[in-house]
């Protein structure tokens, strides 16, 4: 098991009922490997990169048409992502908890031991109403100067 250091580009976009949308890039650097077929995903947001969460780690486990994404640190998350089974979690922040759950539309990805492409779509719902639709995509590049 060879883990490499990757460069991991997040778009994030939120389309709400009401007809607006707000869109989130992050670029940041992880750590990436592949161990019996399952791709894992581990890196850190700071503050600095002006996420407003505070320092995030996360951590993502791809397989067999799933992915989990798990958050430690100034919020605590985890959330399942499987095409058309309802996946509900317990969203920490330090202005308190609520409960929040994700139906995926689409669970796909493109990875090998070098990198490649993640894409989440997915309604969102926030104590069971239906708060917007969801798109995420990671892109994961080796960095090959290392």
């Amino acid at each position: 098991m060879k883990k490499a250091t990757v460069t991991i580009h997040v778009n994030g976009k939120q389309i709400y009922s009401e007809g607006h949308e707000d869109q989130q890039e992050l670029i940041t650097l992880g750590t990436f490997y592949e161990r019996n077929g399952v791709f894992y995903l581990f890196y850190k947001e700071s503050d600095d990169e002006n996420t407003g969460l505070g320092d995030v780690t996360t951590f993502l486990i791809i397989k067999e048409g799933s992915v989990a994404i798990n958050r430690k640190g100034a919020v605590d998350l985890s959330q399942e992502f499987k095409k058309g089974v309802l996946n509900r979690s317990i969203y920490a922040t330090c202005y308190g908890k609520i409960w929040i759950s994700v139906m995926p539309r689409r669970v796909e990805y493109d990875l090998t031991v070098h990198g490649g492409r993640i894409n989440l779509e997915y309604d969102l719902f926030v104590d069971d109403k239906l708060v917007s639709y969801n798109l995420l995509l990671l892109n994961i590049k080796e960095d090959l100067s290392q």
